[in-house]
């Protein structure tokens, strides 16, 4: 008996195992076939998705801040949000293939008792030509939860391609008409397209709250409704008297079918073991905190040695390992211009990526792939690969000394020294004449600027002046750039952006939340393939991964065999 009941048990194991694979299996298609769907409809819609600022085109001047909008017709309308736009004024209009032209703004509809709402604008465009649009959709069809597509322009990226957000519709219709979605905006995004899964417009991105699912868009179908009115550069307050009657979407009964299907709906959210993530702590700053870290598996000579990876500014002087504490890790490089630290293990632990299995290939980085955050605890982070590679200077990262030399100066001469900066407790003064920088001689003051982009946060700067003493050295520690408080909502969302966050060579955007103290966490695509890791959460609606091929070549670069 005792053996028919081991025998029993056995085959009860081998039907669950077989069971659990199936049904992972099953989820990967699912997986596969909603990436597909997704893939299909940002190749319609992309092409349209428009950036665009005003335009004075008798002096040749951008004269407003950036927005975006979407061509929806070969003869160049454009429907946008009315609180970018003045009626009868002139915008400059870039779409993604590099071509640029003239619209003018039409008709807007903006109620002043309802400020912010409907906030419905229409422009065309007046250069001739036969222009990329996008299908108008329907938004009185849509579905509660069914996914949607952002291609839009985030002003802080300052991109010249659009950046690609994943979300569903949370609310078909709010308290105030607006649309309610998932997909993250940000200033900059105002007037972008918000398209459904069959690559069509279904609303134009409006406002957002504090909340990242808090995301409003209006509906297309105002813009159907008030076609002809809206071709009149008129101010409306009110709706206006002329409608026209809205048809059918002929896709209705194919979308509500579609939506009960789970092909739609794929699970993207799940707990793995995490063979990859290594958590440690370090104190910085004077406060304990942990860190995300990504760990490599690396034979040298026959011998397998262990690296971890991780965001360098989030790491302090002698990190440890949480469930590993007797394990030393020493530092072996840094990495300021991608803000990476590479560390080794001294004793072996389970897990880590083959470093054999690093791509050296950036074509793996493409926009509309489903991705995943794995951090160290095996916490996943959906989010869709949002960009292609781009560089993103050094703004907010620059090195702060608070000083300007006088234009066209030669040689170059201090004109401003900003109280208790660097340079005021180095003790310059306005009228000192700058002689060198770290030992490089300066003479003019074209160079100045240039020089001093090379410096971080922190870095010591070796300074000779001449004033009226005579001549002047001084080493002192540069401080960081301070950014003002912003009420802004989209400033305001959970965890806040990262210190360091820009000032990378070659980095790609997803639209996960991930945390400012979560970088330093590793990014998968659902094949299981290694991506890259997290190092600045830059936005509300951006996170920033430094890509595979650059891991690779820092390791490669920093492991000395026999070493």
């Amino acid at each position: 008996m005792k053996k028919y009941k081991q025998l029993y048990a056995g085959i009860v194991t081998c039907i669950a195992m077989i069971l659990i694979s199936l049904n992972a299996i099953g989820q990967k298609r699912q997986i596969q076939a909603f990436e597909k769907v997704i893939n299909q409809a940002i190749q319609k819609a992309y092409p349209a998705s428009v950036r665009m600022w005003g335009f004075d085109v008798q002096q040749n001047q951008r004269t407003s801040a950036q927005f975006s909008g979407v061509v929806v017709s070969a003869d160049g309308y454009i429907l946008t949000a009315a609180h970018t736009i003045v009626s009868g004024k002139n915008y400059k209009v870039f779409f993604p293939d590099g071509k640029a032209c003239i619209a003018l703004a039409l008709g807007r509809i903006d109620n002043p008792s309802t400020p912010g709402m409907p906030d419905v604008g229409m422009m065309k465009i007046i250069d001739k030509g036969i222009w990329p649009f996008a299908e108008m959709g329907y938004s009185g069809s849509l579905v509660q939860n069914e996914p949607c597509i952002s291609i839009s322009y985030p002003e802080s990226l300052n991109q010249t391609l659009p950046t690609l957000r994943l979300g569903q519709v949370a609310e078909v219709k709010n308290k105030y008409g607006f649309i309610r979605s998932t997909c993250k905006m940000e200033p900059g995004d105002s007037g972008g397209p918000l398209f459904d899964y069959h690559g069509r417009v279904i609303g134009l991105h409006s406002a957002i709250d504090v909340a990242e699912d808090q995301n409003f868009e209006i509906p297309v179908d105002l813009y159907r409704k008030y076609w002809t009115a809206l071709q009149l550069e008129v101010n409306y307050t009110t709706f206006p008297e002329k409608e026209e009657a809205l048809i059918p979407d002929p896709l209705l009964k194919t979308i509500i079918e579609e939506n009960r299907q789970k092909v739609l709906h794929p699970d993207l959210k799940k707990q793995v073991s995490n063979p990859s993530g290594v958590l440690f702590v370090n104190s910085l700053n004077s406060e304990i905190q942990t860190v995300d870290g990504v760990l490599f598996n690396k034979n040298i000579n026959g011998r397998k040695r262990q690296f971890l990876i991780s965001k360098l500014s989030l790491v302090a002087k002698n990190p440890k390992l949480i469930a590993y504490k007797e394990i030393p890790i020493v530092v072996l490089a840094k990495d300021k211009t991608n803000d990476l630290i590479l560390l080794e293990l001294k004793q072996k632990i389970k897990g880590g990526i083959d470093f054999n299995g690093i791509s050296a290939d950036s074509s793996a980085i493409t926009m509309g792939k489903l991705i995943y955050t794995l951090k160290s605890d095996g916490q996943v982070i959906p989010s869709v690969l949002s960009s292609s590679l781009f560089a993103l200077p050094k703004i907010s990262s620059q090195a702060y000394l608070g000083a300007m030399v006088m234009f066209n100066s030669q040689p170059a001469q201090f004109s401003l020294i900003k109280p208790n900066s660097p340079a005021s407790r180095a003790g310059l003064q306005v009228g000192d004449e700058l002689l060198s920088i770290n030992g490089k001689a300066i003479s003019r003051a074209n160079e100045f600027a240039p020089e001093m982009l090379k410096f971080w946060p922190g870095d010591s700067l070796t300074l000779g002046w001449k004033n009226t003493s005579g001549i002047v050295s001084k080493t002192f520690v540069l401080d960081g750039l301070t950014t003002g408080k912003f009420n802004h909502p989209a400033e305001q969302f959970e965890g806040g952006k990262s210190i360091r966050r820009d000032g990378f060579q070659r980095v790609f955007a997803h639209d996960g939340t991930v945390k400012s103290n979560a970088c330093g966490s590793a990014v998968f695509d659902q094949e299981g393939n290694f991506l890259g890791i997290n190092i600045a959460r830059f936005s509300r609606t951006s996170t920033l991964v430094i890509p595979a091929f650059v891991i690779r070549r820092f390791i490669e670069e920093s492991v000395v065999p026999g070493h």
